[in-house]
């Protein structure tokens, strides 16, 4: 009798110390769950009211130039350059040149993204870039677009590059009946003359064109 009551004590203690055990497991695991979604939600939360400082939705810039014509810019989205308020980052990008000058065209621009000079309107277009232009169509990787600059005051007077766009990367150049490719195609925005070359001289641009 004494035997069977010691046995039963002894499982007794054992259920409790299992018991113990077992809820100091999930208690501990539980808890560490617990901390590390607190954390996650934090850095969530930071990342979030960061990012809202530094994103502008619903781009649009709008210039006029010494001869009157009009250049828009518009974006979805747009990032602030923290080292340099002047300079965004710009996402869905579409463009427009309106010339003053019914005789000319005007010109379409889009790309996936660019850099944009909010305070110059220096633009630099990036990856699937796309110009229209009456019937033409011209696509490359990368586009660099300046307006009318101030001449630098230096010993040579030297001016920088303005009212040019210059499309570098394979160049596809467009219209019925005709194509080139290319490194090289640039557009005066004043004289409207294109300019199309490769970056070695030795290459020779391509041009296809149907016989009729």
């Amino acid at each position: 009798m004494k035997k069977k009551y010691l046995i039963q004590i002894i499982l007794l203690i054992l259920l409790i110390i299992l018991s113990i055990f077992i809820f100091s497991y999930y208690y501990k695991e539980d808890s560490t769950v617990k901390k590390n979604k607190i954390i996650e939600e934090s850095f969530s939360d930071n990342n979030t009211i960061s990012n809202q400082k530094n994103l502008i939705e619903n781009i649009k810039y709008r210039a006029t130039n010494i001869n009157g014509d009009i250049y828009e810019i518009l974006a979805d989205f747009g990032e602030a350059n923290l080292d340099d308020p002047e300079l965004m980052f710009l996402t869905n990008v579409k463009s427009r040149i309106i010339f003053n000058n019914t005789e000319k065209e005007n010109i379409h621009l889009t790309s996936n993204f660019a850099n944009f000079n909010t305070k110059t309107f220096e633009t630099t277009f990036i990856k699937d870039v796309e110009i229209v232009r009456q019937n033409e169509i011209i696509t490359g990787d990368e586009l660099y677009m300046v307006l009318d600059v101030e001449k630098e005051n230096t010993q040579n007077d030297l001016s920088k590059e303005q009212n040019l766009l210059r499309m570098t990367n394979n160049i596809l150049f467009q219209k019925p009946g005709y194509e080139m490719k290319a490194d090289v195609l640039e557009i005066d925005l004043i004289t409207k003359n294109l300019k199309i070359y490769m970056h070695n001289s030795n290459n020779k641009v391509l041009i296809n064109s149907e016989l009729k």
